[in-house]
């Protein structure tokens, strides 16, 4: 796989699973970047900050703030502070956002469905294998 090929696909899934998400957007009346934040806080619990945010899900930093407040502002976002270290914010989804996470979950897994329609699971399992190392060997390239 040349490296536009391997860009191209990663880009097409993305679109396609931007796709999938307008229903649930619509029907919430929410923009897709405040929809990945929840997502993003709800799939990942332990990665709970603005910055965690903004560096993992590639949103910039003023972007992912002005996202932030608005959720806070409509209930569905909370702020809280971390014992000893009061300049980190920490973010969690309310019960408010139950309704959007549920049908984003939802949304997910027929993504997820859609996606590898077809596919042996044997190949799907060697499939996160191969990236789960490809993972490790971008990290490392990161950091020589």
């Amino acid at each position: 796989m040349n490296p536009f090929t391997f860009i191209a696909f990663f880009r097409d899934v993305l679109n396609a699973y931007n796709k999938m998400c307008e229903p649930v957007l619509h029907a919430f009346d929410i923009p897709q970047v405040s929809f990945d934040i929840l997502m993003f806080l709800n799939n990942n619990p332990e990665l709970c900050t603005a910055q965690q945010i903004s560096e993992f899900r590639n949103i910039k930093k003023n972007l992912v703030s002005v996202h932030v407040d608005k959720l806070v502002t409509a209930g569905y976002l909370q702020r809280g502070t971390v014992v000893g270290d009061r300049r980190k914010i920490l973010l969690s989804c309310t019960e408010k956002a139950r309704p959007i996470l549920n049908a984003g979950l939802e949304m997910q897994q027929n993504f997820k469905q859609k996606l590898t329609r077809d596919i042996p699971e044997e190949q799907i399992h060697i499939y996160k294998e191969i990236i789960d190392s490809m993972a490790v060997n971008a990290r490392q390239i990161l950091n020589e």
